[in-house]
């Protein structure tokens, strides 16, 4: 990830996020911005490695995971840094955010045991079914706490 000044001819901060990756992909699928200048990430990662803080989840839950990860404005601190997947292949394809914080991530998951809370859609409806997640913004103080998430 990097962050460029305004004017766009200098480094604010520029840094790797990722872990060990060994057997197929680590990838940035979405970023977004805050008005604080927060810069929230989210993709896929096999690592089981992949740098975490005030997880939701702490560790990989599959073959691949979607990730949320949360940067202060200056780029050196993670807010949050998450896995977000179950026992199958999970991917996260987008992010954004809202003026209070709150981080809304969309993706593809094939797992029957992904993550759920405040449901809309209890169950998988196929081999591979579209998710929606709301994490709050509680990973300022504290761990990233999922608020709603919709899978099938």
């Amino acid at each position: 990830m990097t962050k460029l000044n305004a004017a766009g001819s200098a480094l604010v901060y520029s840094t790797y996020l990722g872990g060990s990756n060994t057997v197929c992909c680590e990838e940035g699928n979405g970023i977004a911005v805050d008005g604080n200048g927060n810069a929230y990430i989210t993709g896929r990662t096999d690592s089981p490695d992949f740098p975490t803080a005030n997880p939701l989840q702490g560790a990989l839950g599959g073959d691949i995971d979607a990730f949320v990860t949360k940067l202060n404005a200056a780029g050196s601190v993670a807010r949050y840094s998450t896995y977000l997947g179950g026992s199958g292949a999970d991917e996260s394809n987008a992010i954004t955010v809202d003026a209070s914080g709150n981080a809304y991530v969309t993706g593809a998951t094939s797992s029957s045991d992904f993550p759920t809370a405040s449901l809309f859609q209890g169950a998988p409806g196929g081999d591979s079914d579209a998710f929606i997640a709301k994490l709050n913004a509680a990973g300022e103080n504290g761990t990233a706490k999922l608020d709603h998430i919709a899978a099938g």
